[in-house]
């Protein structure tokens, strides 16, 4: 009989098999199971079989095939719920259990709005966080065992497209990336909403329209080009005229006071709706606009065009800092420009 440190004979004590059984197990390459409390033996074991240098960490040291006796066998009973195989016997020691993303998305339930995580299988972290990269992709907002969407109508649209193997990217697609907090905070220094009609272009789900109405005004119009937007936009209290801004006319924003936005940079689409409202709103009305970094030097004629605008009202853009869209998923380069009101006085002066 192999000759074995005493610690690691202590784990005959401990362990499902004895120590012998266990080594054999290892040297199989199968998982041994162990009762808590034993990592020092399991590392002892580790050394005599050389395949393993203690690393000063707590708790079972890394490369040796062992799991806790209660967790091993949770793993192996959802696999057995949910009848599927794990790859590798391996998979057994893990937290939660490996599954495919179909076979994850077979799992969730719809909820309403939700999308809801099961109770009854845990999901290992590296299979969970491929799930949850997919969900907030497609705009699923993660609500501790769940993820929430607009409507049930959209839960039940992006669950189906994933499902069919569809790569849900909504940012991607519409250029949507949010207003941040620092983005909104410098949009609004100084900016007199009280009492006053707002103009929202480009409403995402409400952001602006939020903030807007807790500084004061009495009235947010919003347009908003994606539908799903239009549930949460209409909660966050924004009274929707439109989806295309294109679409809308001078009739629409006569009673406009300010506008505040924040459009799509992609394609120089920023400065496209920046002066589509220069030419529908009334010209005593004051536009504040979030815009790409590009409107500083980008050479293209559109760019160039709209910054000799600019001039002639003797505006110059705020810069924002990098960072600004990080909590939105981008770090591209924006500022602020601020259009005033009585823009022919300016002109002429």
């Amino acid at each position: 009989m192999t000759i074995l440190p005493y610690e690691v004979q202590m784990m005959m004590k401990y362990n499902a098999t004895t120590v012998e059984d266990a080594i054999a197990m290892h040297r199989q390459g199968h998982v041994t199971i162990v009762d808590n409390g034993v990592s020092w033996s399991v590392h002892r074991l580790g050394v005599h079989l050389g395949v393993v240098t203690w690393e000063g960490h707590k708790g079972t040291p890394r490369n040796v095939p062992c799991v806790p006796r209660n967790k091993y066998q949770d793993n192996v009973n959802q696999y057995r719920l949910l009848s599927v195989e794990p790859v590798s016997e391996s998979q057994l020691r893990d937290e939660g259990i490996e599954l495919t993303m179909a076979q994850m998305l077979e799992q969730l339930v719809v909820d309403g709005p939700r999308l809801v995580l099961p109770t009854s299988v845990t999901f290992a972290p590296r299979s969970y966080q491929v799930l949850k990269k997919a969900l907030i992709k497609a705009n699923g907002k993660y609500q501790g065992s769940s993820f929430g969407f607009d409507s049930q109508a959209t839960a039940i649209d992006v669950l189906t497209r994933l499902m069919q193997g569809e790569d849900i990217n909504i940012k991607k697609t519409l250029q949507y990336y949010p207003t941040t907090d620092p983005a909104g905070d410098r949009l609004l220094d100084g900016v007199k909403l009280n009492g006053k009609v707002v103009f929202e272009p480009s409403a995402g789900e409400g952001y602006i329209v939020r903030r807007s109405l807790a500084a004061g005004a009495k009235d947010v119009l919003a347009v908003e080009l994606y539908e799903p937007f239009h549930e949460p936009l209409r909660r966050a209290g924004g009274r929707i005229i439109g989806r295309n801004i294109f679409d809308v006319t001078p009739d629409d924003v006569a009673n406009v006071d300010v506008v505040l936005m924040n459009p799509p940079f992609s394609g120089a689409q920023d400065v496209k709706h920046v002066e589509y409202v220069l030419s529908i709103v009334p010209e005593n009305v004051e536009i504040h606009a979030i815009m790409s970094g590009a409107v500083l030097v980008n050479s293209n004629r559109i760019y160039e065009g709209f910054r000799t605008l600019l001039d002639a009202f003797g505006i110059k853009p705020e810069d924002l800092p990098a960072g600004t869209f990080k909590d939105s998923g981008t770090q591209v380069k924006s500022c602020i420009v601020r259009i005033p009101s009585r823009r022919k006085a300016t002109l002429a002066a």
